[in-house]
């Protein structure tokens, strides 16, 4: 079935109508500026209440927009454009009608965000954990795939290269080289003859940056053995031939729970130079994530455990933006039991479109 597209444009006026007498003061030149920028509209629909008014016009060029006056004087306004007339009424007329609209309302304030495609066979918008909306320049889909634990895309963007993309979150592209060399301190921590572990980072950028470090050992615990089959074929730029073999003279990948593995190590005793968690991004609060957080917390309990008495663990944050999420997270550090002390740097992660935090933590001198 052909998949149509529609651009929705999402404007909003501020005015001083307050109490106005009549809502048409407000639909009126709306209509009469849509009917010169767009064509014909019919009013099909209204409901009014003490609060608001809300109405819906069919417009030539198969479009539908949709009011809603407040009370307030706020005025929102909805355009849903047919894709094939998106270049009759692209973002410049947008915000050429933006203008006219608030001159017409003498409106105080105005906004304009457009345009949102949607509907089209590639799906441009993707989500940050930290909830940030971004746009990508997709070109096509390399891979789509539904693994036991996730679904996994891989996109072709334009500026980014290839893109991992796990339950509809972007995750990384070929473009963040900066990202890993950022999250293993490069040039500033000597990895050299070190046993090294690694949780998650099933794109293999991690492993692939590391062993470039001369390590001694380094072991990768990933759940989804499908990532890192679909990373070894379409991300190789990032992950190079690091993931090509579970074994190496100088890795090892054990395909399993993170939490489970890290048990067995305490158990055997088994301790390390260095333990990184590339894993999930630190949770935006506390209470309705509960779960992430408790998780994020036992991984690293447990790999505190695992470390050398003066070994690090080195973990990501988030994008800078999220300001609580960073400063519960470094709470949670504080709090730890036996104590530790951490440092924190950033860097500019090119697809993330934002400064990224990243942690390295050890344990107090008094504590190994």
């Amino acid at each position: 079935m052909e998949t149509e597209s529609h651009s929705t444009f999402l404007l909003e006026f501020h005015t001083e109508k307050n109490n106005f007498s009549s809502p048409d003061e407000l639909i009126a030149p709306i209509k009469e500026l849509l009917e010169k920028d767009i064509g014909e509209v019919k009013e099909v629909y209204r409901r009014c209440s003490d609060e608001s008014v809300n109405v819906i016009l069919d417009c030539d060029m198969k479009s539908i927009v949709t009011l809603q006056l407040k009370s307030s004087g706020l005025v929102l306004m909805n355009i849903d454009i047919d894709g094939q007339h998106s270049s009759t009424f692209n973002q410049e007329l947008a915000k050429k009608f933006e203008r006219d609209v608030k001159g017409k309302l003498a409106a105080v304030a105005s906004k304009s965000i457009c345009p949102i495609k949607r509907g089209g066979p590639l799906d441009r918008f993707r989500y940050l954990t930290n909830e940030r909306l971004l746009e990508y320049d997709v070109d096509h889909v390399v891979a789509d795939v539904r693994s036991p634990f996730q679904h996994i895309q891989i996109l072709h963007t334009i500026n980014f290269g290839n893109l991992l993309v796990l339950d509809d979150l972007q995750n990384l592209a070929e473009s963040d080289l900066v990202y890993t060399e950022t999250l293993i301190q490069r040039g500033k921590i000597d990895y050299t003859g070190k046993n090294i572990l690694i949780l998650g980072a099933g794109d293999g950028a991690l492993l692939w940056e590391l062993l470039k470090e001369g390590p001694n050992m380094v072991t990768m615990v990933e759940i989804d053995e499908t990532v890192m089959k679909l990373c070894s074929q379409h991300l190789r730029s990032a992950c190079g031939s690091a993931l090509d073999s579970t074994t190496g003279p100088h890795h090892q990948i054990i395909v399993g729970d993170c939490l489970t593995e890290l048990d067995k190590l305490k158990s055997q005793s088994v301790l390390f130079d260095f333990v990184f968690s590339d894993l999930t991004d630190i949770p935006l609060s506390i209470k309705p994530q509960n779960k992430e957080w408790q998780f994020l917390l036992d991984v690293m309990e447990k790999s505190l455990g695992v470390l050398k008495p003066d070994g690090q663990f080195l973990t990501h944050g988030s994008g800078v933006s999220s300001v609580q999420s960073l400063a519960d997270f470094e709470s949670h550090l504080n709090n730890l039991e036996p104590p530790v002390e951490f440092k924190r740097c950033q860097a500019f992660v090119p697809s993330f479109m934002e400064d990224w935090v990243f942690y390295q933590v050890r344990k107090t001198p008094n504590n190994k």
